[in-house]
C-alpha cells in the first residue's frame, strides 16, 4: 500500500488497478463521507486481500476499519501505536500524516504540528520527496513563510506536479498557491488540464476564472463563471461567481444586479455588499445614498475590520449630514430669517409711521 504516498486522492485510489489501493481508497471515502456503504465495501473486499497485505498494511486497515465519525482522537491514539510498531514503514506514517493534518486544521495544535513533519521525514528518508510529502509539507509550512520561501515552496511543489502531472491535489494546491502569490500566468497556464478533467472542484475554477480576470481576458473568465452556475451547489463559490460577474461587466445596471445576487445568495458577503453599495452610489448619488449606507453597515457587520468599508461609510455619513442639514435644519433657518425680516421690516415701518404722526400732532 506504499504507493498511496503518489496516488493519494480518494477518487483516484477507487480507480486503481491495485485492489489493495481500492480498499484503502474505499475507507478514506467513508471517513470524508460517512456513508457507511464504503465501509462496508472496504471490509467485504479486504477480506480478498489477508495473503498479499503486509504486517503493517494490515495493522493500519485495522484502524481504518474501526473508525467511527468525528472519533479521529481515538484513530490518532490506534495509529501512534502502530508507528511505534513499524517506525519505518510508509503507509503507518502517511495515514498517521492524514489523521493528524485533519486534527492540525481544526485546532492548529502544536504537537499535531511537529508529528506531521516527524512523519514527513521518515517517509523521504525511506523512499525520498513524494507527492505526498510535498502536498503536506508545502500546507504546512506555507503561512510562516515569507515571500522568498513561499517561491521556494511553490517551485517545489511545481516540479513535483510535472513529475506526477495526473495527481489532481498536487495541481489544485498548485493553482491555489499561485494565484495567492498573484502568478495568474502560471494559474491560467494549468488551466487547460484541469478543466478537462470530470472530477474538478468548483473553487479551483473560480481561481482559474478570477486569474483570467486579472489578465483582463474576459471571454476565458466568463466562460468558467458560467460553468460554476450552472454546476455548483456551493452558495460561497456561487456568491463569489455572481460578484466577478459584478467585477466584469460594463454597465451600472448590470454590476447592482449581479451584486445583489451574490449579496442574496450568501449575506456574509461582505465584497459583494461593499461593491454594491458603491454601484448604487455612482449610479444615482442622490437617491441612493441611504440605501448604498444600508449596504455599506451589513458589509462591516460581517467584515468590521476592513478599512476601506469604513472609510466608505465615513464619507457617506458625511454626506447624509449634510443632506440632512440642508432637507430639514436649511428651510427651518431660512423660514426664521424671513419671520426675522417681516418683523424688522414692517417693525421699522411702523415705528416711522408713528414718528410722523407723532410730528404732525
Amino acid at each position: 500500500m506504499d504507493n498511496f504516498v503518489y496516488t493519494f486522492d480518494t477518487d483516484e485510489l477507487l480507480n486503481s488497478s491495485e485492489l489493495e489501493l481500492n480498499v484503502l481508497g474505499l475507507y478514506l471515502k467513508y471517513i470524508e463521507e460517512g456513508k457507511e456503504e464504503y465501509k462496508i465495501t472496504a471490509n467485504q473486499t479486504r477480506s480478498y486481500l489477508y495473503s498479499q497485505l503486509k504486517p503493517d498494511d494490515s495493522a493500519v486497515l485495522n484502524v481504518l476499519s474501526e473508525y467511527t465519525p468525528g472519533n479521529e482522537e481515538e484513530a490518532i491514539r490506534k495509529l501512534d501505536i502502530v508507528v511505534s510498531n513499524y517506525p519505518d514503514s510508509v503507509i503507518a506514517n502517511a495515514i498517521r500524516i492524514y489523521f493528524d493534518f485533519i486534527k492540525w486544521e481544526k485546532t492548529k495544535d502544536a504537537q499535531s504540528f511537529k508529528k506531521i513533519l516527524s512523519s514527513i521525514d521518515i517517509i523521504k528518508e525511506s523512499i525520498g520527496d513524494t507527492p505526498f510529502t510535498v502536498y503536506y509539507e508545502s500546507i504546512l509550512e506555507w503561512e510562516a513563510s515569507d515571500s522568498e520561501k513561499k517561491d521556494a515552496l511553490l517551485e517545489n511543489l511545481e516540479n513535483m506536479y510535472w513529475d506526477y502531472p495526473s495527481n489532481r491535489k498536487i495541481q489544485e494546491l498548485l493553482i491555489v498557491q499561485a494565484f495567492e502569490l498573484e502568478k495568474f500566468e502560471k494559474v491560467t497556464q494549468l488551466a487547460n488540464s484541469y478543466i478537462s478533467i470530470s472530477n474538478k472542484d468548483e473553487r479551483i475554477i473560480f481561481l482559474i476564472a478570477s486569474s483570467y480576470f486579472h489578465l483582463d481576458k474576459i471571454k476565458e473568465a466568463r466562460s468558467q463563471i458560467e460553468w460554476i452556475i450552472q454546476n455548483s451547489t456551493k452558495k460561497t463559490v456561487l456568491s463569489k461567481s455572481y460578484e466577478l460577474l459584478g467585477d466584469i461587466s460594463n454597465t451600472l445596471t448590470q454590476k447592482n444586479n449581479y451584486y445583489k445576487m451574490s449579496a442574496e445568495i450568501d449575506p456574509e458577503n461582505s465584497d459583494a455588499l461593499a461593491k454594491l453599495a458603491t454601484s448604487l452610489y455612482q449610479e444615482n448619488e442622490k437617491d441612493n445614498l441611504e440605501i448604498s449606507r444600508m449596504y455599506l453597515a451589513r458589509a462591516l457587520v460581517n467584515n468590521p475590520d476592513n478599512h476601506s468599508i469604513q472609510e466608505a461609510l465615513k464619507v457617506i455619513d458625511r454626506k447624509l449630514k449634510r443632506n440632512y442639514f440642508l432637507s430639514i435644519h436649511l428651510p427651518f433657518f431660512i423660514v426664521l430669517l424671513g419671520i426675522f425680516f417681516v418683523v424688522y421690516k414692517f417693525g421699522g415701518e411702523n415705528k416711522s409711521e408713528n414718528g410722523n404722526r407723532n410730528q404732525d400732532d
